[in-house]
């Protein structure tokens, strides 16, 4: 096992043309990090970079105290598993997960040994004698994985490996992968789409955009403190609602945050000492969580009403989903399963003023991203 550290990498297709841009970041020993964002972000990319079959443009990766960027894929000691499991048709289990072993001329009892060991782990011991053709998706991934640890690697690294099975099964293998961390405390860095499988998964995340970091941080501070806009929208299912706005004072000497509509939404003591004078007038993006949006306003703290059309109901059995269509634009709220709303009723919601996050509505990063990171 070894740390990963990349110090601004970059990769270069063409003249001006970057799939990734100054990518910074120290990956500890036996951590289990996840690369995250649309497609296109350049996350693929810079595993491929790690794994050796991508050059680097630019910058340097060191695995423990050896500079890798020229070194050949096998011999960075690195484990791969591919969205395609990339199994021999023609051999068994057996002899797929077998096969680094008698490459480092590993005795056959020894072998056996090891196979069997790692087999009874991945709950495969009975396909042992299978061939690929014979497998369903989720016990390829399985055996895929288990060819993968016969190589006692410094670290796996694993694009995208559960996009082809089925929601139910892709939920038990993220179960799985987490346990088998814990097992193996070897380093793990995993590249996927899927937020629920990043959140879940992993000791920290990596959300990219267009060849960028834009953060890095643990799950739960990813999900409370996002330092931008896009992390804040692309963190969460369903997304942060976002409203536009600006800071205004009233005759009174009141400061409310006041939408494009004219509607005034009340700020707690902090958020008016942190947007008031420096935001006077500003244009600036509010930013909820669907699960701070109630149907009833709470007895304590502010709870700004908003108006407007229910365009959906989705009941998910423990929740469900509202959609609101107001002036503003379609807020998501989760609600109570009972909730009695219909579609095409008009119903008041009310936002938990004091979860709301404010966006510079020039920069977009959050307004409030040291202050409640350090809450």
């Amino acid at each position: 096992m070894a740390e990963i550290v990349l110090k601004n990498v970059c990769k270069q297709f063409e003249k001006d043309q970057y799939a990734v841009r100054d990518f910074s970041l120290r990956i500890r020993d036996g951590e289990f990090v996840v690369f995250v964002g649309p497609s296109g972000c350049g996350k693929s990319t810079t595993l491929r970079m790690i794994a050796g079959l991508e050059d680097i443009s630019g910058g340097e990766l060191w695995i423990g105290d050896e500079l890798c960027n020229y070194l050949e894929p096998g011999e960075r000691d690195l484990s791969m598993v591919f969205q395609n499991y990339a199994l021999y048709p023609q051999m068994t289990v057996y002899e797929s997960m077998a096969l680094s072993l008698s490459g480092r001329k590993v005795p056959k009892a020894e072998s056996r040994r090891q196979v069997e060991q790692t087999a009874q782990m991945l709950d495969i011991s009975h396909l042992l004698n299978r061939r690929p053709g014979e497998l369903s998706g989720g016990q390829k991934q399985r055996v895929a994985i288990g060819s993968a640890i016969m190589r006692r690697p410094r670290a796996f690294l694993m694009d995208e490996p559960l996009s082809n099975l089925d929601a139910k099964l892709r939920a038990h293998m993220r179960v799985e992968l987490a346990s088998l961390h814990q097992k193996l405390g070897t380093t793990v860095i995993y590249v996927t789409h899927d937020q629920t499988e990043a959140m879940t998964l992993a000791d920290r995340i990596v959300v990219m955009r267009a060849g960028y970091i834009q953060q890095v941080a643990s799950p739960a501070q990813l999900y409370a403190c996002p330092t931008n806009l896009f992390v804040a929208g692309f963190i969460g299912s369903p997304g942060m609602n976002f409203i536009q706005g600006r800071i205004r004072r009233d005759l009174a000497g009141k400061v409310w945050f006041t939408t494009e509509s004219g509607c005034q939404m009340a700020l707690t003591g902090e958020q008016v000492q942190l947007l008031w004078p420096r935001y006077e007038g500003g244009r600036v993006v509010l930013g909820i969580r669907p699960e701070d949006i109630h149907a009833e306003p709470g007895r304590e703290g502010i709870h700004a009403p908003i108006g407007g059309e229910i365009t959906a109901c989705e009941l998910l059995g423990a929740e469900t989903i509202l959609h609101l269509e107001t002036k503003d634009g379609e807020y998501a709220a989760r609600v109570e399963p009972q909730h009695t709303a219909r579609h095409g009723e008009y119903r008041t919601l009310y936002l938990d003023m004091s979860k709301a996050h404010f966006f510079d509505g020039k920069t977009e990063e959050n307004i409030f991203y040291h202050w409640r990171s350090e809450e």
